[in-house]
């Protein structure tokens, strides 16, 4: 009776592995479908899906460096942007663990000259971005040491922020400093003895491992070539302090896929050390279960709580999010521009059984050509990831597509003059006089540095795509009932008889300009999320699009205001 017992159990066993297995084979089939579909639409990266100790899915989609015809594989070594975020904190939490600091400590027992106003940040204020500091204060490809560093920040004001969640890159480099003044040790190396070593790391760093350069991936912006992330910021003179501790680590899949199982198996921090690590130490969002740890986000979805960070420079983008309670971890990283966030979201809904492509009959009705009221032609898709994605390059469908239909015209109005007028400086390549414009509207940054700031940005951008020679500005839309408002621009830049467009949005809130961004030519795409049915939704304007038909015509009805039809097929 026992052995026949025994014989049940072990086949019960046996069916239950058996059942597993099927079940990943098909989540991984659903997986390759999804994004050898996404790659048609121009994803071009490599993922890794892990679940209850084993890798799933591994695979790479498209061109690592198109110049070489390397594809994507396991072995592509990548930029992972702000992901290196989760290193520095970890070298924190694993320091306090060798009693060379507490996280409750002043930054200034580690770091020189510390100004009075910036006396009272603590190593927590900075690993939980709560210090008050900048987002930045220089671009990336600027060589710039840490005695440098720390001049140019401490001549800022600390932010009216301090003490809650707004995002900083500086306060992460300041980390590093830290590492390197407990530890006796550059941050780097630190890095390589205490975390990477013990999980098995041997291709993560920014300089110390020995990559071929076949391996290494190339980032571009649509068409164009940008590079190499530790070529274009000369990692060989010397790590700058704009990355250090923040950004710009190289690796591939499979040593973060080490990572996290370091992660999960208490291999390089303790357990408590872990809990504090990936806690929930401050509120990143209000109104939502969104948390920010040290170097982690912890977002509460629907029935699961995932941990989770990105990080990208506008060629690379990275995603990295795990389940601790249900042991799946997933990574996409891609280097064309695009946001990994997308892909690794819809990986996650089919990993829990919420994801179904859109009805191809849907996708073949409603994809093509549409026409506005004022006789404008644009092409509406239906993406891989189940989005309604419309472009917004022009004034007319910027409006239509990204504004809520709210908007005051006169403070769109104001807005539109306040950039126009930036932008004549931008024109002439003044950067002084567009220093001393930008400077009326923002706090942090005199114009001298404004001024040397854009200048670097605009250099570094006319050796590659030529000199400006159109300025538009294609309008100003809302945000939060009015609270914000975007102005969205247009610069064409010329060389050698080739045009290219970039586009800069302007962030404002009263009178104050709270930040600036940019996009190129394949970015300026709306994309509506699927809602429900033939409805498709945005969150950021609170816009709904419907599909429909009008008069056995295919249309698009916008919110309540317009209905615009098709005329024709998208080739």
């Amino acid at each position: 009776m026992k052995r026949f017992t025994i014989l049940l159990m072990s086949l019960g066993s046996i069916m239950l592995i058996s059942a597993q297995f099927l079940l990943a084979q098909t989540k991984s089939t659903l997986i390759d479908q999804y994004l050898s579909k996404a790659n048609k639409e121009g994803f071009a990266g490599v993922v890794l899906v892990a679940q209850r100790g084993k890798v799933i899915f591994n695979k790479g989609y498209g061109m690592a460096n198109r110049e070489k015809g390397i594809a994507y594989d396991q072995n592509s070594v990548f930029d992972i942007g702000s992901i290196t975020k989760q290193f520095t904190g970890a070298a924190i939490v694993k320091l306090e663990m060798e009693g060379k600091l507490k996280t409750s400590d002043l930054m200034s027992k580690y770091l020189p000259n510390v100004p009075a106003t910036m006396q009272k940040i603590t190593l927590h204020h900075l690993l939980t971005h709560s210090a008050g500091l900048p987002s930045g204060i220089g671009p990336d490809e600027e060589l710039l040491g840490a005695e440098a560093y720390l001049k140019r920040l401490y001549a800022k004001p600390l932010k009216k922020s301090f003490g809650s969640f707004v995002y900083s890159n500086v306060g992460y480099s300041l980390l590093a400093m830290v590492v390197e003044k407990a530890s006796g040790m550059s941050y780097e190396k630190y890095l390589q003895q205490k975390l990477f070593k013990p999980a098995g790391m041997t291709q993560t760093g920014y300089v110390l491992p020995r990559w071929k350069d076949k391996r290494i991936v190339m980032g571009y912006q649509g068409q164009n070539l940008w590079g190499a992330t530790h070529q274009k910021s000369q990692y060989h003179k010397g790590v700058t302090y704009h990355l250090k501790g923040n950004g710009g680590i190289m690796s591939t899949i499979l040593d973060m896929h080490k990572w996290y199982k370091a992660i999960k198996n208490n291999t390089v921090l303790s357990k408590a050390a872990t809990k504090k690590y990936i806690g929930k130490q401050i509120l990143e969002r209000e109104g939502r279960p969104f948390h920010y740890g040290y170097g982690w986000s912890i977002e509460q979805k629907e029935g699961r709580e995932i941990t989770w960070h990105n990080g990208g420079n506008g060629y690379f983008s990275n995603y990295m999010g795990f389940y601790p309670n249900k042991d799946l971890m997933i990574f996409v990283g891609c280097n064309t521009g695009k946001d990994a966030d997308p892909y690794a979201h819809t990986i996650d809904e089919i990993m829990h059984g919420g994801f179904k492509a859109l009805d191809a009959s849907l996708t073949n009705t409603y994809a093509g050509t549409y026409q506005l009221p004022n006789g404008q032609k644009f092409k509406v898709r239906l993406n891989a990831n189940n989005q309604l994605v419309v472009p917004i390059n022009r004034s007319d469908l910027y409006l239509t597509f990204s504004g809520t239909g709210k908007e005051d015209n006169k403070i769109a109005k104001d807005y539109n003059h306040k950039v126009q007028e930036m932008a004549n400086a931008l024109a002439k390549q003044d950067y002084a006089a567009y220093g001393k414009i930008e400077s009326q509207y923002i706090s942090s940054m005199n114009a001298a540095e404004i001024e040397r700031q854009i200048k670097s940005l605009f250099d570094n951008v006319t050796k590659v795509i030529g000199k400006p020679q159109a300025f538009k500005i294609l309008g100003s839309v809302s945000r939060r009932g009015g609270k914000y408002y975007l102005t969205a621009s247009q610069i064409t830049f010329a060389k050698s008889g080739k045009q290219t467009k970039m586009y800069f949005f302007h962030y404002w809130t009263g009178n104050r300009l709270v930040d600036l961004s940019r996009s190129t030519e394949g970015e300026m795409m709306k994309r509506f999320n699927h809602q429900d049915g033939k409805k498709f939704f945005a969150r950021s304007n609170q816009l709904t699009i419907e599909l429909v038909t009008q008069d056995g015509v295919p249309a698009l009805k916008v919110g309540n205001r317009l209905v615009l039809k098709r005329v024709a097929n998208l080739k």
